[in-house]
């Protein structure tokens, strides 16, 4: 039987069936016990983790504490700098471990040959800290963006190193940890394959409706994209998830080419989640796309109406803008509002696809110009970004939305109608049947 060897001095001990932490206060924020303490791990509470190793960071991902996340600077693991890594629970127990050792969105580039001698590094590691050779090394036939694997087995844990080398480079390092024997089936799943089967009519059960008439989606999982421009890579990581299959931003935003500072274009974003449904019986929907000639009809006929009002005009000429923010930033929200509601079907539409998506417990993938409605404390004032729409209330006329920012914005409300005005994208992915 293969058993973790524990250093001299880390101290580590099993208390009542948790993992208590016995490091003094003057050491390095080590990683290192999640590895080195084995199967004790999956026996472990979540809450217990996050009391025991919050100094090294540790934030809830959601309000339901079933996630925690730590980019803290100074975290480390085998002495070395490890960045995002965060920890899944399931029924209040751990059973999942994400460690990022390099991704392109948050330390940017790396060369290739530094890129191969930290893959080396690592295996070296966990070979040493587990005391067992890897029992399989290969590229993932299965996933939708290009990784290597390399998996270790012990008595109780299966540990999997990933990294991923697109053409414009390396993309990530990450190790993922998971209890055997259910290691493989938790790590074995990337962008391309269904952890479980799921059916459109399985969906409706976790649509819940409240006194107040609010009606939403529950069981979206919380992503939080940091400072990242990943707002649409983080987004469709919550909807691959909530349908079942593990896959995380940097493999998203591989597909869809984003970057930390530039984000994803809607279209690109489609396109993306499009290669990564294929063979995972999901299809992908286009409700609202951005379009040039579209939107500048949009602010000629709010021109028209501003006119009326004594309002400011908004530029219209296309070939004399180069950013759309010199539009949305001469915009009067209210006469734009005014247009945007009452212009033909459009809003009805809007909202016809939001309530017939939810009630079917499908959420949909928003995407937005912030900075013409407000909202409280958002860590973007102004600009394009994207959200999801978990819910909605026709007694109040809100729209339910979350935000892939971490805990406090799992659910927020908003008028319909100014919802609809800062719109800039609508799509949905579905399941096939």
């Amino acid at each position: 039987m293969t058993s973790f060897r524990v250093p001299v001095g880390l101290s580590l001990i099993l208390c009542c069936g948790v993992l208590v932490s016995g490091a003094r206060a003057d050491e390095k924020k080590t990683l290192n016990p999640v590895i080195e303490v084995g199967g004790q791990l999956w026996s472990t509470k979540i809450s217990v983790f996050h009391k025991h190793f919050e100094k090294l960071g540790f934030e809830w991902l959601s309000s339901n504490e079933a996630g925690l996340r730590s980019v803290d600077p100074d975290l480390e693991m085998f002495g070395e700098p490890v960045g995002e890594t965060i920890v899944r629970a399931k029924e209040g127990l751990i059973y999942r471990v994400d460690i990022s050792v390099f991704n392109r969105g948050d330390q940017g580039s790396l060369s290739h040959s530094d890129f191969k001698n930290t893959i080396e590094k690592w295996q070296g590691f966990i070979t040493e800290a587990t005391n067992t050779k890897p029992e399989d090394s290969s590229d993932a036939k299965d996933a939708a963006v290009g990784l290597k694997r390399v998996l270790w087995y012990t008595a109780d844990s299966a540990i999997l190193l990933e990294s991923s080398l697109s053409r414009q480079g390396p993309e990530f390092i990450r190790v993922k940890l998971a209890p055997k024997p259910k290691g493989a089936f938790y790590l074995g799943n990337t962008t391309g394959r269904v952890r479980q089967q799921v059916f459109r009519g399985d969906l409706r059960q976790n649509v819940n409706r409240n006194d107040d008439g609010e009606v939403t989606i529950k069981g979206i999982p919380m992503v939080d994209q940091g400072p990242k421009g990943y707002c649409a890579v983080a987004s469709a990581e919550r909807v691959f998830r909530y349908y079942g299959l593990e896959t995380d931003q940097h493999e998203m935003a591989q597909l869809a080419s984003s970057s930390a500072m530039g984000g994803t274009s809607p279209q690109m974003m489609y396109e993306a989640l499009k290669t990564a449904s294929n063979g995972v019986q999901l299809r992908v929907y286009d409700l609202i796309q951005y379009d040039v000639k579209e939107f500048f009809d949009w602010i000629e006929a709010y021109n028209r109406e501003a006119k009326k009002e004594g309002a400011g005009l908004a530029p219209d000429d296309p070939r004399r803008i180069y950013y759309v923010d010199q539009v949305y930033e001469a915009l009067d929200p209210k006469v734009y509002l005014s247009v945007k509601v009452n212009r033909g079907n459009y809003f009805e539409n809007f909202k016809r696809d939001v309530m017939e998506n939810i009630d079917a417990g499908i959420p949909l993938m928003w995407g937005v110009y912030l900075g013409l409605y407000p909202e409280k404390e958002i860590p973007q004032a102004r600009g394009g970004h994207m959200r999801l729409i978990i819910g909605y209330n026709r007694r109040s006329g809100e729209l339910i939305y979350s935000d892939s920012w971490g805990a406090g914005h799992e659910a927020k409300k908003m008028p319909l109608g100014q919802a609809f005005a800062m719109t800039s994208g609508l799509f949905v992915v579905k399941p096939a049947r």
